[in-house]
């Protein structure tokens, strides 16, 4: 009996990120993912070529699923700074409720997939989630008026959030209400605010 090849790739990619969002990203097997899939260790290859082929897969969907969580309460019709703060606190939230997936996304990605230059961060992947921010960043200078530069605010406010992300993963994360990251994230979007206006 001849497999469907579309189901079975679908199916390794799926049991990849339940191995990611359960275990963490360094106890991804190929050969663990094939038995859980019921084929042999030889079929990811197959449908993937090697494992950074399988991973750029698993990682991609895997990003998406962080962009539709991150942005589906997202109110489009209110400023760049109060979508800032919704998807901040949404991304905070994801950390907290996917710890394995955030890291693997944000600490220990395995492939470059940003570059830094004078002017912005450039993504050489699609990073929806990380896009969308880029976006409402560049609104957010232009409504608000910022003097500072693209890749300084860019590089400023993602590493609050990143930052305030890994603390809510952490022991202190537990006291961490709702509300308090809340009033972080306005806090910090209100000074930075007020420094960066002419």
């Amino acid at each position: 009996m001849k497999r469907n090849t579309a189901e079975l790739r679908e199916n390794l990619i799926q049991t990849g990120m339940e191995a990611i969002k359960n275990q963490g990203l360094e106890q991804l097997s190929l050969r663990t993912v094939a038995t859980a899939c019921g084929v042999t260790h030889g079929s990811p290859y197959k449908h993937f070529g090697n494992k950074d082929g399988y991973l750029k897969v698993v990682l991609a969907r895997l990003t998406q699923l962080f962009y539709e969580e991150v942005t589906k309460d997202l109110d489009k019709s209110l400023s760049a700074r109060y979508q800032l703060l919704q998807m901040g606190q949404a991304f905070v939230l994801f950390a907290q409720t996917n710890p394995h997936i955030f890291e693997a996304l944000f600490i220990k990605f395995p492939f470059k997939y940003m570059e830094v230059t004078p002017e912005t961060i450039l993504t050489n992947v699609d990073l929806p989630g990380f896009s969308h921010f880029k976006v409402l960043v560049v609104r957010l200078i232009e409504e608000e008026k910022l003097m500072g530069r693209e890749i300084d605010v860019l590089i400023h406010l993602w590493s609050f959030i990143l930052g305030l992300s890994i603390l809510s993963m952490g022991q202190i994360g537990e006291s961490f209400s709702p509300e308090t990251i809340q009033e972080n994230i306005e806090g910090m979007l209100e000074r930075y605010i007020k420094g960066g206006q002419s």
